[in-house]
């Protein structure tokens, strides 16, 4: 890699290529962030992936929401919670593309001090119009902009050792933690960090600079984490990470098929060639030493030890791979075999991996498994490209306001949510529903198969709220006894609703004997369970408790087990270890450690198989 020029800001203010990169990200965010602005980002933004209403959960709680937190990293949801109170979350996309183009542009300023410009312009360009890269970068998601501000912090630590300026420690350091504050993975990067300053900046061990970028990559995070459990924010983890951490192999060609569909096969090429040239003058050299061990560390990580594939987290590699990608074009000096390499590059990056195609199976921790022999090729008239690429894909999507917008104010006296199934895949599924209809009532809901409910719904006090959208029917339910008020919901076109619309007008029925030995059970086993949101499995049940649990429960992570799923629900469960065993008035509520998580089985037919 050249040495950098002795005044690098004239130069760059005379390069006509920044100013050409710096002229399409313009046009790039003039042509899409307009198409980015929707009316309600929960609701109607589409480009979400299936983390994505968790995270704006996530966001909301700390705004003070009564939603389910799941503990995700701070930054992304406190930048969601700011917005909220702003009354401006529908800015998040665009706010989140300026800094993925903003990051696109530090990306040449420094490839340009490493490589020759021309290849520092074309790994850009191949970033910039990357189709794996580009659409993740529109989702609702923390990896993006915790790679973006990962590697905002590679350039300041570069730019450090090249420029001979120890005072870029602090802003490697902020960057740093900024990004470990979206994604903790950002730690590992410490330790390509350490190695370079050590293998090659001895000098400057002895800055206080250094010493002030390490401590504040480290510390805040650390203190913004443990005041995140202080205040009781972090919630309950759905996923666990720890548990996910073991070694393997079995993720290997998982990954060298996301990173042909992610870099393009020219990419992959040219990153190879590339990787291959530092590696040699790795020792000799503390950029290509950083860059090369920085992927290293990266991949080694998502590949051997973190036990959950996703295509996603080759956005972490993303940055640092195109400055090898730029090594290796920087290597053709001649103009047509250089712009042969450039044009397939970008060409390769851009174009929507639509040809091949491979099937996934769910593995052991719920991560796909890629299925080598399944995988096919497929034909497409070149003129459907356009409908497939980015650009295409966002002025495909138009947003259609529905007729009706429920208010979270007019429901924020009710205590829960319950969305009555008809099927498990009703709503768009369990986790989809749970955390965007909580969103867009701003608070918790469980999810119960319309079976449970349906021959009880008549001693309900029924009355309609409204609609959510399109998707939703909102009803208000009173329960006999009890005082107060709770929601129910169905999918618009749920063959519930109409069940449910026939009861407009109810009132609760008379609190007779039984639903009164009911209501005190369902108290009785909510006492047991309190203070924590683990999984409650719910065993069948012919008790008015089955009226009442759904209701009074606090968690989110309720799942009803019905009668053909009994048996093989509580042999899964058999092995998981006890925490303790309660009878309520007949009732056995067993507490177990599963998946890491505290949790309960309720049943009443005998005790749960030890």
């Amino acid at each position: 890699m050249p040495a950098p020029s002795p005044t690098p800001g004239s130069r760059r203010s005379r390069d006509p290529l920044a100013w050409t990169l710096g002229a399409l990200c313009l046009l790039d965010f003039l042509l899409l962030a307009p198409r980015l602005l929707v009316r309600d980002l929960n609701l109607d933004y589409p480009f979400m992936d299936g983390d994505s209403w968790d995270w704006i959960a996530n966001g909301l709680r700390l705004a003070g929401a009564r939603v389910r937190s799941s503990g995700r990293p701070l930054l992304l949801p406190a930048v969601i919670a700011l917005l909220d109170r702003w009354s401006a979350l529908p800015w998040l996309p665009v706010l989140l593309q300026v800094l993925f183009l903003g990051t696109v542009l530090a990306f040449y300023g420094v490839a340009a001090r490493l490589a020759p410009r021309r290849a520092a312009f074309a790994a850009a360009l191949a970033l910039l119009l990357g189709h794996a890269l580009r659409g993740m970068a529109l989702q609702i998601m923390a990896d993006v902009p915790a790679s973006c501000l990962l590697f905002l912090f590679a350039r300041s630590f570069l730019l450090a050792g090249i420029e001979e300026s120890p005072r870029r420690y602090l802003a490697s350091g902020a960057w740093g933690a900024a990004s470990a504050l979206a994604q903790p993975v950002a730690l590992l990067s410490l330790l390509p960090a350490g190695v370079t300053v050590f293998a090659h900046r001895r000098s400057h061990l002895r800055s206080p600079w250094l010493a002030a970028g390490a401590g504040m990559f480290v510390a805040v995070p650390a203190l913004a984490w443990a005041a995140q459990r202080l205040l009781a924010a972090a919630g309950d983890p759905v996923l666990l990470h720890a548990r996910l951490l073991r070694p393997h192999a079995d993720a290997v060609f998982f990954y060298l098929w996301s990173a042909a569909a992610f870099f393009g096969l020219p990419g992959i090429l040219l990153l190879a060639t590339g990787t291959g040239i530092a590696a040699r003058r790795a020792w000799r050299d503390g950029s290509r030493l950083f860059v090369v061990s920085l992927i290293a560390v990266l991949l080694a990580f998502f590949v051997f030890l973190y036990d959950f594939n996703a295509e996603r987290f080759l956005v972490y590699v993303a940055w640092p791979a195109g400055l090898l990608i730029a090594e290796a074009l920087g290597r053709l000096r001649r103009s047509v075999p250089f712009a042969a390499a450039a044009t397939l590059l970008v060409a390769g990056a851009a174009l929507p991996p639509v040809y091949a195609h491979a099937s996934f199976q769910a593995g052991a921790s719920g991560s796909p498994r890629l299925d080598p022999a399944a995988i096919s090729l497929r034909t497409f008239h070149v003129a459907d490209l356009a409908r497939f690429s980015i650009p295409g894909r966002v002025w495909a999507a138009r947003e259609t306001p529905p007729a009706d917008r429920l208010s979270p104010q007019a429901v924020a006296a009710d205590a829960s949510a319950l969305f009555v199934a008809a099927d498990p895949s009703d709503g768009g599924g369990r986790y989809r529903t749970i955390t965007r209809l909580g969103n867009a009532l701003r608070k918790r809901v469980k999810f119960v198969p319309g079976s449970w409910l349906v021959a009880w719904l008549p001693r309900l006090g029924v009355t309609p709220v409204g609609t959510i959208g399109p998707d939703y029917a909102v009803f208000r339910a009173r329960l006999p006894g009890r005082s107060g008020s709770w929601l129910l919901v169905t999918s618009a076109g749920s063959p519930l609703r109409p069940k449910l619309e026939g009861l407009a007008g109810s009132v609760p029925a008379p609190f007779d004997a039984g639903l009164r030995a009911g209501l005190a059970r369902a108290l009785e086993v909510q006492r047991l369970i309190a203070g924590s949101d683990g999984y409650v499995a719910l065993l069948p049940s012919t008790d008015p408790l089955r009226l009442y649990f759904p209701f009074l429960l606090a968690t989110t992570e309720l799942y009803v087990i019905e009668p053909q799923d009994e048996q093989e629900t509580l042999a899964a469960l058999a092995s998981a270890p006890v925490l303790g065993e309660d009878r309520a008035r007949g009732t056995v509520v067993r507490r177990i450690v599963y998946l890491g998580r505290r949790a309960a089985v309720i049943t009443e037919t005998a005790t749960p198989p030890r």
